[in-house]
């Protein structure tokens, strides 16, 4: 059976490569609705925990993520933040019908006052 989160050559050193994999691995299995919006998922999303300094690349293929290393390829979307704040914005909520952040959610709330306060 294949793995549908798998750590790129190198990332396994990469704490938040790791950390990451492993939440998104949990979410899966917590929640298998989200396996049809993961299998439509195309694109590259970096993170960047500045406090850190250390960054990871998610490169989704439809059904299959490979966490990477630093910056891999062009991004199309990049998250800048404490590493605090990444574990935050894993717990947001999302709206039950499009599966965006939910606004109204109570971790939502306190990151979009932590990007307030900058």
């Amino acid at each position: 059976m294949t793995r549908e989160v798998v750590l790129a050559p190198g990332a396994e050193a990469n704490g938040l490569a790791s950390m990451v994999a492993s939440l998104i691995e949990q979410n899966l299995a917590d929640a298998p609705d989200k396996r049809r919006t993961f299998a439509r998922m195309h694109g590259r999303v970096a993170i960047v925990a500045e406090d850190a300094g250390v960054a990871i690349t998610l490169a989704f293929q439809g059904g299959s993520l490979e966490v990477h290393h630093g910056i891999v390829g062009i991004p199309d979307v990049t998250v800048r933040a404490d590493s605090g704040d990444v574990v935050a914005l894993s717990r947001i909520e999302l709206t039950r019908r499009f599966g965006l952040p939910d606004p109204r959610g109570e971790n939502a709330r306190q990151v979009i006052e932590r990007s307030r306060g900058g």
